[in-house]
């Protein structure tokens, strides 16, 4: 009997260079961005159960500029995750059909975004009245 050899499409060797797989590639590494943040908070969380004078020394490092920086890049991919994650929501969902028309995926994509702009801006608002009360 022959050897059997699957066919194996060639690939470009930048396939990764193209719009829309750079885009899909930087959205995934936003997901190292989190953990990178996630591991932030978990070390403050184990400063703040060593005492006093680690969690002190972990406040220090968060006003620190090299955290400030820090933050901001964490941030900006947050931002650059929800910006995408929005854009590919319609393309996700059944299309959506309204008086015999189709909506159009930039009108989900903007009330996406407004649903979670309000709901940020609510939880923030909840969070600084609670704060204000303690």
């Amino acid at each position: 009997m022959s050897e059997r050899r699957p066919f194996l499409r060639p690939q470009q060797p930048r396939w990764w260079a193209h719009p829309p797989y750079r885009t899909y590639t930087i959205r995934e590494l936003c997901g190292v961005a989190f953990a990178i943040y996630a591991a932030i908070l978990l070390i403050g969380v184990i400063c703040l159960f060593c005492g006093r004078e680690a969690f002190t020394a972990y406040q220090c490092f968060l006003i620190s500029p090299w955290s400030l920086l820090i933050h901001l890049l964490l941030l900006a991919a947050a931002l650059w995750h929800t910006r995408t994650w929005f854009q590919i929501l319609p393309k996700t969902l059944p299309k959506l059909v309204s008086h015999g028309k189709l909506v159009p995926q930039s009108l989900i994509t903007s009330i996406g975004l407004l649903v979670a702009v309000i709901c940020s801006v609510l939880l923030l608002v909840i969070a600084v009245l609670l704060g204000a009360m303690s």
